[in-house]
């Protein structure tokens, strides 16, 4: 791991693709990332999906900025923290709000827990 590197998450959409160009802007040693969350074998039966866009571009990003895109899967992490809770809070009659959990439990929970591992190692 590059000292003093800054971890960015790369959606695939501009937000994420400005904040890396402009963190480079700024000198920053940056290390992109994209989280594969999804299961494909579960969302296969519904064709295309989005992800596989979603890292294309990240990837076109990376590729223009000359950094190597790192793909991080935390698709059990991401069942067991947020789409258990969805079906969890569903059954007890509440509504869940995944993208919430989703942030808490995954990008500023697991993903944490992967780069303190990376760090460390």
């Amino acid at each position: 791991w590059p000292a003093e590197a800054v971890a960015v998450l790369l959606s695939g959409g501009v937000d994420s693709a400005v904040a890396l160009r402009r963190l480079m802007e700024t000198g920053a040693r940056v290390v992109p990332f994209y989280l594969k969350v999804w299961l494909e074998d579960e969302v296969a039966h519904l064709g295309s999906c989005p992800w596989e866009d979603d890292v294309a571009s990240a990837e076109a990003v990376c590729r223009q900025s000359g950094l190597e895109l790192q793909t991080v899967s935390l698709q059990r992490e991401y069942w067991e923290r947020v789409v258990q809770y969805t079906v969890d809070e569903a059954r007890a009659g509440r509504t869940p709000n995944p993208d919430v959990m989703c942030n808490a439990r995954v990008k500023f929970g697991a993903f944490y827990d992967f780069i303190g591992e990376q760090l460390s190692a």
